[in-house]
């Protein structure tokens, strides 16, 4: 590339990153540039500045100034026509990975533009063993990188095992930094616990987390993120809840105070995977341990092992679920279902003089199943009308926590404890001979000891138990919102089928038969029931299907025989 000293117009580049001293401050790097600059007589046209920008994880390509001046994709002029030259302090300001370096030689190649390093003057494009020094120079800049990445990630890994703060991840929510004499630490978050455990008592209490979340943004109950930027005095930006976010915080271990770790996901090669903008990709969230196996104790626990278990069981026990909006107000949403196509029926609200009706969402498509529709309050009453016969005299029974006599919760955290370590066994740096598995196996010995000792004494371990209310199904019943029913309805299996192209046919499937049964203290139709399918099921009789005034019995060879019902009309 032949290009004379003489009246060029130069474009100064200007990078700076958290890994960089004040050596290489923005205005000494500008100062030095405009000093080349003067020298030899080039007119500064521009400044591309970037700050607080990583050159190993970010192209010249993708920095929101420079990217400016020289386009987004490498093949893209930019303001090329604008400049001859581009001036930098040092390489590593421009690029710090090799292959970033080939992409810039490449642009500048084909839009006729130099590149001038400040300080480094073997840095000289246009000569052909300028551009074999210009790779050298870069691969070193590329090895200089990784070396101060290895370095910071040992103080950064041997800070976290301390139990220390170390920034740069998401702040837990619960918990904000405070400078101590012994580095930065994080305390609970005075503002932010009472909220949690808000939550924690609504998620047990039954409640949908869409609820939570949008009742937590209508009171702007500010995120994790949103309390970090108050903390630190900059503007809140407004981050809404979410349910799956909601989730993920009450089921993260920091809850119990504990350090976690993502580690970087790699290819079939070993190779760490990265995104396209070079950024490394992490998989799920894992508890951090020392050396003996144990988690790293990195704060005060917000929420009590108990508590945490139960969310987490509450939360896991909702998978299968298709939680309601706060909007709900159909009864059968995801319960009823067409008997012609199998789609699920919505909600159709009735005009002037009409009811309200239930329709196969194949009406909104251009070719339906051509089922009609029905009314909404007749399967409504079907439904509420048949799951009370069955319960509504049963005396409803609560799920609650006991935590056990004596060292039961104790001795339930040391099986917790027990089982997390011996699961680490032959894995990593816990592989048989090293000094980390001699520490882990004695660890493990003292704690059975430890379980040997209580399991001795203890009378009663912790864990759910059915308690009476004094309160009858039906009477629990009239007191839910249609929201609450519809999610017991859900919950328990029930499902509702209806074919209405000639006359109206009904199949009604009650689902979870026994898990009703065990939620009352059955008595009546319940009990009756349960009774029954035990007896059927002693004689071969593998299901009882209630259909249009009608019950047919299945056998576990297939065989189906018809009673007709005179207590079920539609």
């Amino acid at each position: 590339m032949n290009v004379s000293h003489k009246s060029l117009r130069a474009l100064i580049v200007v990078r700076l990153s958290r890994l960089t001293d004040e050596s290489t401050s923005p205005e000494r790097q500008r100062e030095a540039c405009e000093q080349l600059c003067e020298s030899r007589g080039w007119n500064v046209v521009g400044v591309a500045e970037d700050l607080d920008v990583s050159a190993g994880t970010t192209s010249p390509f993708q920095r929101p100034t420079l990217s400016q001046w020289i386009g987004d994709n490498g093949t893209d002029p930019g303001r090329a026509g604008e400049f001859d030259v581009l001036v930098f302090y040092r390489v590593d300001r421009l690029v710090r990975r090799v292959r970033h370096l080939g992409q810039m030689l490449a642009w500048s190649e084909r839009y006729h533009v130099n590149m001038v390093s400040a300080t480094e003057s073997h840095f000289d494009l246009s000569t052909p063993i300028g551009r074999v020094i210009a790779q050298l120079v870069a691969s070193f800049a590329e090895m200089e990188l990784e070396a101060i990445s290895d370095r910071i990630a040992s103080a950064y890994q041997h800070n976290r095992q301390l139990g220390k703060w170390t920034g740069g991840a998401q702040l837990p929510w619960g918990y904000l930094p405070r400078e101590t004499e012994d580095g930065w630490r994080l305390f609970p978050d005075a503002e932010a616990v009472p909220v949690i455990h808000e939550v924690a008592e609504r998620v047990l209490a039954g409640e949908p987390l869409r609820a939570v979340s949008h009742d937590l943004n209508e009171r702007n109950i500010p995120t994790a993120k949103d309390r970090m930027n108050a903390h630190q005095g900059r503007a809140l930006k407004g981050y809404q809840w979410t349910s799956g976010g909601l989730k993920r915080s009450m089921t993260s271990p920091t809850m119990l105070g504990y350090a976690t770790k993502r580690e970087p996901l790699r290819d079939a090669h070993g190779n760490i995977v990265r995104d396209s903008r070079e950024r490394k990709q992490y998989g799920p969230e894992e508890i951090l341990r020392g050396r003996d196996g144990s988690p790293v104790q990195r704060a005060e626990p917000i929420l009590t092992r108990e508590v945490f278990d139960r969310v987490g069981v509450e939360l896991a026990d909702r998978e299968n679920r298709k939680e309601p909006t706060k909007r709900t107000s159909a009864l059968l949403l995801r319960v009823i279902y067409c008997d012609v196509c199998g789609r699920p029926a919505y909600q159709l609200k009735g005009g002037q003089g009409r009811s309200a009706r239930y329709r196969c969402a194949s009406a909104q498509y251009k070719s339906t199943c051509g089922n009609g529709t029905v009314v909404k309050s007749t399967l409504d009453e079907l439904v509420e009308s048949t799951v009370l016969d069955l319960l509504g005299s049963s005396e409803r029974m609560s799920r609650v926590w006991e935590a056990g006599e004596d060292h039961a919760a104790e001795l339930a955290d040391l099986d917790v404890t027990l089982t997390d370590l011996a699961g680490q066994i032959g894995l990593g740096v816990y592989r048989a001979g090293t000094p980390q598995r001699v520490v882990l196996d004695a660890r493990i010995t003292e704690l059975s000891h430890r379980r040997d000792e209580l399991a001795a004494i203890t009378t009663q371990p912790a864990g759910w138990a059915w308690k009476p209310t004094g309160e009858t199904f039906a009477d629990w019943w009239e007191q839910q919102s249609v929201q609450e029913k519809n999610i017991y309805l859900r919950s328990m299996g029930v499902a509702v089928r209806f074919d209405k192209r000639d006359e109206l046919k009904v199949h009604l499937e009650l689902g979870e038969l026994y898990r009703m049964a065990g939620e009352v203290k059955a008595a009546g139709s319940i009990a009756a029931a349960t009774d029954l399918f035990d007896s059927l099921a002693e004689n071969g009789i593998a299901g009882v299907e209630i259909s249009n005034g009608k019950a047919v019995f299945t056998s576990k060879a297939g065989d189906r025989v018809e009673f007709p019902l005179r207590s079920v009309k539609v």
